[in-house]
């Protein structure tokens, strides 16, 4: 990605990457009623949010986007994107999730938090009398030692989930 910012400042890495981002973002406008996306990068299913409701879902379409995006941006450095969509595989990974062991634990505003785990992925929903508020699963990833720290970007996000 060769962007290095003192002090490993979000906003700094965001600004230096700012064409680059809003190519993404205007390639993936949100539709009317998206209440979440399911992300894939190089043929691999990354992760994918849900929340309550549409209007939620618009309110934070640009920063998951973002988030995805700078993991796009790595990968490209590495080696080059392709792309391949399966559906297959996010059925499997859509499944997988529905029969993963759950811990349920109260939060810390209102609700519940449910955490997940499988082989192949972590995750966490925030219910509030019954409803998801926002769920969030993503694909295992190792982090290496050379990443920028201080970017929430996707594969950072899912570490602090368990």
């Amino acid at each position: 990605m060769e962007c290095y910012s003192p002090t490993s400042a979000l906003r700094d890495i965001y600004e230096a990457k700012e064409k680059d981002l809003n190519d993404y973002l205007n390639a993936f406008e949100p539709l009317s009623g998206q209440k979440g996306l399911l992300v894939f990068i190089n043929g691999k299913i990354m992760g994918f949010d849900v929340l309550s409701s549409a209007s939620a879902y618009n309110n934070l379409h640009k920063k998951l986007i973002k988030s995805y995006a700078l993991d796009a941006l790595v990968q490209k450095k590495n080696g080059g994107i392709k792309s391949d969509i399966n559906s297959d595989k996010a059925i499997k990974f859509i499944k997988g999730v529905i029969k993963s062991d759950e811990s349920k634990h109260k939060s810390v505003g209102y609700g519940f938090d449910y955490r997940f785990a499988g082989d192949s992925f972590i995750g966490s929903s925030l219910v509030y009398k019954g409803e998801v508020i926002h769920a969030s699963f993503f694909r295992s990833v190792e982090i290496e030692e050379n990443e920028v720290g201080g970017i929430l970007r996707f594969s950072q996000r899912a570490n602090f989930r368990m």
